[in-house]
């Protein structure tokens, strides 16, 4: 199933154009991958600046004691869990591929 939301802010003096975002959500299960894309606050014409985060909902899962939806982005992609995963064909291949998995792990050489 694919999910997806849309905003629209006023336009700011000064930008290009009025702040966009918008962001679609694959869901596979109890697993889901998040793209965010927007205009940068209206600075740039398009909505080309794209981020990706990979998330775990414990609910549909039936894990208790843990949040509701967990962001597994660095466990798969490696960094900090604050770190951006940019939207490209790559980042976005190796998220489809974490998707589709059926054996549960994270291990980024596995993907």
């Amino acid at each position: 199933m694919i999910t997806a939301t849309t905003t629209t802010f006023s336009h700011r003096s000064g930008m290009a154009s009025p702040a966009q975002h918008a962001n679609f959500v694959i869901h596979n299960g109890a697993k889901m991958i998040s793209v965010s894309v927007d205009n940068s606050g209206g600075a740039m014409h398009s909505m080309a600046r794209a981020d990706i985060r990979l998330l775990f909902s414990n609910n549909t899962a039936g894990i208790e004691n843990k949040p509701a939806v967990e962001d597994v982005t660095s466990r798969v992609f490696g960094g900090d869990e604050s770190d951006i995963v940019r939207g490209n064909v790559q980042n976005m291949a190796r998220a489809m591929n974490w998707l589709q998995r059926t054996t549960w792990g994270f291990a980024q050489n596995d993907i």
